[in-house]
């Protein structure tokens, strides 16, 4: 039964939709008709000095609900903004996210000072987990002038929002810097989340704070453990925090990584850890013998855990 109901609403969404579509044509075409029409007499006795009589602006109201005219030539609203809005609450009812979105959305892009209408979307984009939605409507109400009357802790709890869900989206990153955010260090929750190397580096890049930037690079080291500029900054990072443990843990890593080809980037770095004082590691890593083994050990009693790509098997006869 609710099927049968939802169908029919589906059917009198798109017969409203349609009747909107024709009468814009035909309001278009009277429109047309009427600018083309021969100057009345009345027109041409009247004084040349007369101002021309000044049409008053269209309220978005009637840009989304337009008029008709009835047989006896009385003009009545076709479809009014409640109606719409409804269709969208029913949408939303049954789960029907998409098509709720797209009613919500045309709204707002007509009326993007309403706030209620405005949140109910971003809303419905987060059902949907649809981010990439959600990131580009809060950027494109910032940019509107006169857009978006909401106040900046508004602005702080809908980017936190969406970085909660997609912490690695730089649209929200963008914003979260326009308000003034601190943005939130990755946590275990979203470890699941894949960290692309390119996004690792882009994100350190636009955010100074230390931790923030280790969390998003072990993401992607353990996600892409052979590209080694994910390394070096987080070597930097470390070497300039002066975080001994943590940029030893980096190096083990590392030479995983590049393995006994890499030995003058080894030795480099080793030489650069050294400055932050005196390790018993300096020296065993110093006079490691490539033996790939020894750094899973090692690295296992300093409860580190090694990506699987470097923890064995074909990498070894590299």
């Amino acid at each position: 039964m609710q099927g049968v109901m939802l169908l029919l609403e589906i059917v009198v969404v798109l017969l409203l939709l349609v009747e909107v579509f024709i009468r814009l044509r035909a309001r278009r075409r009277r429109l047309q008709n009427k600018s083309s029409a021969p100057v009345s007499s009345a027109a041409h006795s009247a004084p040349a000095t007369d101002l021309p009589r000044i049409r008053p602006e269209v309220s978005s109201v009637d840009a989304v609900a337009p008029s008709v005219t009835t047989t006896g030539g009385a003009e009545q609203q076709a479809l009014s903004i409640d109606d719409l809005l409804n269709e969208a609450t029913i949408y939303l009812e049954y789960g029907h996210y998409a098509q709720a979105a797209t009613v919500l959305r045309w709204y707002v892009d007509l009326n993007p000072h309403e706030t209620r209408v405005i949140n109910q979307l971003l809303d419905t984009y987060l059902a949907m987990a649809d981010i990439d939605s959600y990131a580009e409507l809060l950027e494109g109400l910032g940019e509107k002038p006169g857009a978006a009357p909401m106040n900046e802790s508004w602005w702080q709890e809908r980017v936190d929002t969406g970085l909660s869900q997609d912490p690695g989206n730089l649209e929200l990153l963008v914003l979260a810097e326009k308000v003034g955010m601190t943005i939130p260090v990755p946590q275990a929750q979203t470890q699941n989340v894949v960290m692309a190397a390119e996004m690792a580096l882009a994100l350190v890049s636009r955010n100074p704070d230390p931790a923030y930037g280790m969390a998003i690079l072990w993401r992607a080291i353990a996600h892409e453990p052979q590209r080694l500029p994910l390394y070096a900054e987080l070597l930097r990072i470390t070497h300039q925090q002066r975080r001994v443990e943590d940029y030893i843990n980096t190096l083990i890593l590392l030479f995983l990584a590049v393995g006994t080809g890499g030995k003058t980037l080894r030795e480099r770095m080793l030489r650069v850890g050294e400055d932050l004082g005196p390790h018993p590691l300096w020296e065993t890593l110093a006079q490691w013998n490539g033996d790939l083994e020894v750094l899973r050990r090692l690295a296992r009693s300093r409860h580190l855990e090694i990506p699987a790509r470097l923890s064995g098997g074909a990498e070894d006869g590299r």
